[in-house]
């Protein structure tokens, strides 16, 4: 492949071009010619970021050759010229749009990069690989994914590649390798990792994921609790569901994990998860806990166990709420 000669703008044609792609995010095909521009003759790391964010899912196969271009150049001299690998992982990402099969050597190499910057050690070049290596061949992705997870492969402010190995196992159906991660002590890993996981098991039967919902409705973590969420307003009514939100509910160490989960069961619209949280109304003592329900149940269907808890919440919150009088009982 011929690596082109590239030119670094001085900082004022930096910004000018900059402003321009701002100036173009209504008009694709406009923005799409510039960024081709841009990637086939510039060197300033700012500027391709811009452009490629341009050319995001837009891209056609014939910018192919220009993305692997780039790339090749890119990694000749990376440490000079993409530093942390903030390029090159724009570059995968738009690479993951086209699922062109030519690119999965850049998605086996990047998934299993070491490359150490300020940045880290090549974290996110590896969660953007691992990702393309997803579209191009999922069950060496798979994989490649358990792996990371088994090494706690995650970084501790972005938790990447670990958060990407997850969803990458959560989308790909392996929910047998989540529950086993999950479950496997000690936990080292970002708790990102661990809700993402936790997601991932998102709709199975309950009997198979009982050990989880055991292990984690208590925790203490609120980020876990946060998947734990997700999960749970997913799964089919029963009693594990019931008690898994009953403890989830009264044990919510925050009051911003507690306006979550509250949230989340209304949003759900489910008759078993609404009653659950009404029947641990009367034993909730703080305020600002009491509140987040209110705020909540406004937005829930205006059942008559809906309404009396509301009108015993705006008593012991010492407030008279508007409700719209359209809202009928259902």
């Amino acid at each position: 492949m011929r690596l082109v000669k590239r030119r670094s703008a001085p900082s004022a044609e930096v910004r000018r071009n900059l402003d321009r792609f701002r100036a173009l995010r209504n008009d694709p095909l406009a923005a799409h010619e510039f960024a081709r521009e841009i990637l086939a003759e510039e060197a300033n790391a700012e500027l391709l970021v811009a452009a490629l964010q341009a050319l995001g899912e837009g891209a056609r196969l014939d910018d192919h050759a220009l993305l692997r271009s780039l790339y090749a150049w890119l990694e000749e001299d990376f440490r000079r010229r993409d530093p942390g690998g903030l390029v090159r992982v724009e570059v995968l990402r738009v690479l993951w749009h086209l699922r062109a099969r030519d690119d999965l050597e850049f998605a086996e190499a990047a998934s299993s990069r070491a490359e150490r910057s300020l940045n880290g050690n090549g974290e996110v070049i590896r969660a953007a690989g691992l990702a393309l290596l997803g579209v191009l061949d999922p069950e060496a992705a798979a994989f490649r994914a358990a792996a990371m997870l088994a090494r706690v492969d995650a970084h501790p402010m972005n938790a990447e590649p670990g958060l990407t190995a997850a969803r990458l196992l959560g989308s790909l159906g392996h929910s047998v390798a989540l529950a086993t991660h999950v479950l496997r002590p000690p936990r080292a890993e970002p708790p990102e990792v661990t809700a993402e996981c936790i997601r991932g098991l998102a709709g199975l039967p309950v009997r198979h994921i009982q050990p989880v919902l055991d292990a984690f409705a208590s925790s203490t973590d609120e980020v876990v609790l946060l998947g734990l969420g997700d999960l749970v307003v997913s799964l089919e009514p029963g009693e594990a569901v019931t008690t898994a939100v009953r403890g989830m509910l009264t044990g919510a160490d925050t009051p911003e994990v507690y306006g979550f989960l509250v949230t989340a069961i209304v949003a759900s619209r489910r008759d078993d998860l609404l009653a659950v949280l009404l029947e641990t109304l009367p034993g909730e003592m703080l305020q600002a806990r009491l509140q987040l329900a209110r705020d909540a149940l406004q937005l829930a269907p205006q059942t008559g166990a809906v309404l009396a808890a509301l009108a015993t919440l705006d008593g012991r919150l010492g407030t008279t709420a508007f409700r719209s009088p359209d809202r009928a009982l259902e």
